[in-house]
């Protein structure tokens, strides 16, 4: 099609009968125009067809109606909204002929009448370009003029100037010219005269030198990008376009997707199985929004090898020098082997997440399984325990040394029962020490007479080598004789029938040193590593292997240490016997910690009012006739519900409580009791087994103003309370 360029408004009414454009600077400037085109064909007696957007129908209706045409126009007249017109015959983004054809062909059709002039007026083309479908716009264009050799009539379309600026748009605004006959410039170059008109061209010449100049420089830089984008050791691909054509695709990521060339596919044609998938939703949002996109972890097998692959994906808009969004740039980083890695961790850590489960829960199987040993075992220690007592009674208060033989190693025996009970505590280094100056030779007799029945029984022979006396240690008498026993046992047991078993204690200002040696088995080098430790298994495990429990060389070392010792062992090898030596720090000077407890209190308590509160009755009694002995007025009860009623009645001064009660703890029973005695305030003690620093905060929230664990000193207690009675104000 030949296309002319007209700026002179008179040639406006010489292409009435053609398919021209106007590219128009106003609003205002498009409406005269368009409004005047329109006249002219209803003035002359025929018709006029306005398809445009719902703002400009507005317009041009104002302008008909002031322009004397209401008459002819009620009849002649069709205005249509131009997006209206687009939604009858647009198919995803294109135009169907057909469709266009029964809906603006048949209006076209119906307009036209014989000898008498149609003038039609359309946007729908420069809709269709706003919105980013500039081919779907020109094949529009291509549409109205197969309609225009079919029906005699004039077609005006209208661009704004302002939807070419920028050097991406020359090629477009190039077919759009060609698609019409004429080409009407802009009124401001219409109505310039001569000297005007030069003077606009020579502008427009300086204009288009310097435009072809930035094409040059955005050509370049185009030209730079494309370079980058192939040579991008990132699989990288340029898309444009609301249909997201390929434009550009570097070797990286067509290795990605499997495919040897993509150039002017669309996204969905070349990849259709991605209908509705992450990378379509992510294109179609960066190409309208114009925000970047990022899809961490995309999971993906396009390479026919079978395994998934993982990709961090990078949607960036394209944009235009106008700012519109063109395209998108869509680049792939693979992230596989760090997925695997972070997966390969997270299951590591689950897995170990499940063994510590099973180690605690192994761990509390063996604390129930101690607890069910501990009470076995204080099942025959209790009639052993009764029987010396009733030897005692019958003797007149007095027993022969075998007697007390027995009553001391039944009572280190309640103790190593506690131990076992204790092992988890031991084991977390939870273990209170009951310190007073000791000699070591008072520790190393008591334990040789704990370990002589088994040292008889295999006929061995032990020595003893006590530089002076040995010393003198600040610890606990009763967890250091455990310590010593436990080795002699150690050797003993390990060593053969008439074998020798050597103690010797050497003692300096700063330490004492004990050593228990034998000429037994001795210690295997890869036993050594795993001497010391609890429940140690396989038959290379001493105790065990000797039908222990394999607490009693880990003991040793809990309870050294505890004390600021060390033990270490020594062995040639097996058959070559064993050494065990234990270091302790000596007491820099003799003490008398026991002077620390108070005096034999003398019965002071001077008729003051005391409550009880106890659910072990034994223990109850037995502190009821105590405190009635020093002189208090004692009140007992043995539940909450009880010990109120009581306190009702007798108005205590003080409350001496149980916290472990039934139905109500000691806790709510004190706030219950200060609660109640509001006329005479009651001052609360607790007593009980609980003695943690959380108790013991617990009873300072709840008001009691001492707290005392089981088994009590009597004496510190009745000091507590005269001494409460007088008005001091002990603390927790």
């Amino acid at each position: 099609m030949t296309t002319s360029i007209e700026p002179a408004a008179a040639r406006h009414t010489e292409h009435d009968s053609n398919h021209f454009v106007q590219f128009y600077e106003s609003d205002v400037e498009l409406i005269e125009d368009v409004g005047a085109f329109l006249h002219r064909a209803l003035g002359a007696g025929g018709s006029a067809i306005a398809i445009a957007t719902a703002d400009h129908v507005a317009s041009l209706t104002s302008w008909l109606d002031s322009a004397d045409t209401a008459r002819r126009r009620a009849h002649d007249a069709v205005f249509v909204d131009a997006q209206v017109a687009l939604d009858g015959f647009m198919v995803d983004g294109w135009p169907d002929d057909a469709r266009f054809m029964s809906t603006v062909g048949a209006l076209v059709a119906r307009t036209v009448r014989a000898g008498q002039p149609v003038h039609a007026f359309g946007e729908m083309v420069a809709i269709l370009y706003a919105q980013g479908l500039g081919e779907a716009a020109l094949h529009l264009e291509d549409l109205w003029n197969g309609l225009a050799r079919e029906h005699r009539f004039s077609l005006f379309c209208a661009y704004p100037d302002r939807a070419f600026v920028g050097a991406e748009h020359t090629p477009l605004f190039r077919h759009i010219c060609n698609a019409h006959q004429h080409v009407l410039l802009t009124r401001a170059w219409r109505d310039a005269g001569d000297q005007d008109l030069h003077l606009r061209l020579a502008l427009a010449q300086q204009r288009a030198t310097s435009l072809e100049d930035e094409m040059r420089r955005r050509r370049s830089a185009e030209l730079q990008r494309d370079a980058v984008l192939m040579n991008s050791p990132i699989a990288s691909a340029l898309l444009l376009g609301s249909r997201h054509t390929f434009q550009l695709t570097n070797p990286r990521y067509l290795a990605m997707v499997g495919r040897a060339d993509l150039i002017d596919l669309a996204y969905l044609d070349a990849f259709p199985e991605e209908a509705g998938g992450a990378i379509v939703a992510a294109l179609q949002r960066v190409f309208a929004d114009g925000v970047p996109i990022v899809h961490e972890e995309y999971r993906a097998n396009r390479t026919g090898d079978g395994d998934e692959r993982v990709y961090t994906l990078h949607f960036e808009p394209l944009r235009a020098s106008s700012g519109n969004v063109d395209g998108v740039i869509l680049s792939a980083v693979e992230v596989t082997s760090y997925v695997r890695a972070r997966e390969a961790v997270e299951k590591s850590r689950t897995e170990r997440e499940a063994l510590l489960a099973d180690l605690r829960n192994a761990n509390g199987a063996k604390d129930r399984f101690l607890a069910m040993l501990g009470h076995e075992l204080r099942n025959p220690l209790a009639p052993i325990s009764t029987a010396l007592v009733l030897v005692r009674k019958q003797n007149g208060g007095t027993t022969d040394k075998h007697h007390d033989i027995i009553e001391r190693q039944v009572a280190h025996l309640s103790r190593l029962v506690e131990d076992l009970l204790d092992v988890s505590r031991i084991t977390r280094g939870t273990i209170e020490l009951a310190r007073e100056p000791v000699p070591i030779a008072t520790v190393l007799a008591r334990a040789i007479e704990a370990a002589n029945p088994l040292l008889e029984q295999r006929s061995q022979t032990l020595s003893l080598d006590l530089a002076d006396d040995g010393g003198t240690v600040s610890g606990d008498p009763v967890r250091l004789t455990q310590v010593f026993g436990n080795l002699l046992n150690n050797a003993a047991k390990f060593t053969q029938t008439d074998g020798r078993i050597h103690v010797k204690a050497v003692s300096s200002t700063t330490e004492i040193v004990v050593s228990v040696a034998d000429n037994g088995v001795g210690i295997s080098a890869d036993l050594m590593p795993r001497l010391f430790s609890f429940f140690e298994q396989g038959q290379t495990t001493i105790d065990r292997a000797n039908g222990g429990l394999g607490v009693g060389l880990a003991l040793v070392k809990n309870f050294v240490e505890l004390h600021g010792g060390t033990v270490v062992a020594s062995s040639d090898g097996p058959g070559r016997g064993a050494t065990f030596t234990v270091t302790l720090p000596a007491a820099s000077a003799p003490t008398t910690d026991r002077g620390k407890q108070p005096a034999a209190p003398h019965p002071d308590g001077n008729g003051v009012r005391v409550l009880l509160v106890d659910d072990n009755k034994d223990g109850l009694m037995a502190m009821e006739a105590y405190l009635v002995e020093m002189g208090f007025h004692v009140a007992t009860a043995t539940d909450p519900a009880t010990a109120l009623e009581v306190a009702a009645a007798f108005s205590p001064a003080f409350a001496i409580l149980d916290i472990g009660l039934p139905g109500m703890d000691g806790y709510q029973l004190a706030r219950a009791l200060r609660a109640q005695q509001t006329a005479t305030p009651v001052r609360v003690f607790a007593l009980t087994g609980y003695g943690l620093a959380e108790d013991r905060r617990r009873s300072n929230e709840a008001g009691f103003e001492r707290h005392f664990v089981k088994p009590v000193a009597l004496a510190e207690l009745v000091e507590a309370l005269t001494g409460a009675s007088r008005g001091e104000r002990p603390s927790v």
